[in-house]
Formats: structure tokens, sequence, C-alpha cells
């Protein structure tokens, strides 16, 4: 495999960014307007994909060599982080925590994208609810 030029590796970093962003979004945005019968399992699958979505990124960030790879990846972790520690209560019926959650992470996943560090919005409380601090 032959090294990218910088403008390859910005290309490639960025298609996969916006990628991510609009797959998220769309998701963030059908689980929104689920009725609650179906919350908690369209709950599972948004987590899933983020997972799926974050790992992709990451491969392409490790691929174009990313100087910002270990603190982007921190940041996955911590979003993360916060959706697998509601996803309990979302289990149980809580689904007004999620759907909390769900409009927070939208914000969060717009400002991640756009390379603004997340520990502000992470720091949020939402309905109770103190999001982890990572990093």
């Amino acid at each position: 495999m032959h090294s990218l030029t910088a403008d390859e590796a910005a290309h490639a970093l960025g298609t996969a960014l916006r990628h991510t962003h609009t797959q998220l979004c769309r998701q963030i945005d059908a689980l929104a307007t689920q009725p609650e019968a179906s919350f908690a399992a369209g709950w599972t699958e948004l987590v899933a994909g983020t997972e799926t979505a974050f790992r992709e990124e990451e491969r392409v960030m490790e691929q174009v060599r990313y100087a910002g790879l270990a603190e982007h990846r921190a940041e996955n972790a911590c979003i993360l982080s916060a959706l697998h520690h509601v996803s309990p209560r979302v289990d149980d019926g809580d689904h007004g925590i999620g759907r909390e959650v769900l409009s927070a992470l939208a914000a969060i996943i717009s400002s991640h994208r756009c390379g603004v560090r997340i520990r502000p919005l992470a720091a949020v409380q939402l309905r109770g609810y103190q999001p982890p601090l990572c990093g």
C-alpha cells in the first residue's frame, strides 16, 4: 500500500467523518420518532450503530495516521460510556432519560465531528443523570 498524500489523507478522513455523522444523525432522527413500545429496541440498535461507526472512523484515522487519534478515541469512549450507562435504565422502561440523552447526543455528535472537545457537553446534566467525564 502506498503512502497517502496529505490531500488524500484529509479527503479520506473527511469522507469517513461525514459518513459517520450522516449515519448517526439518521439513526438518532429515526429513534426520536419511534413509539414507546419500540424505543428500547431502537436504543440498542443506536448504541450498536454508534460503536460500529466509531470503529470505522478510527480505522480510517489509523490508516491516514491522524495525529489526534488518541484524543479522538478517548472522546468516542466517553460518548459510548454515557450511552452504555443509560442503557439499563432505557431497558427498564425509562424512555424519558433515553430521549433526553438522544437529544443531547445529536448535539454532541455534531460538535464532536467538528473537532470541538466534548467535555463541556458531556458535563451537562440530564434529569439527574451526570454523564461520566472522560480524559
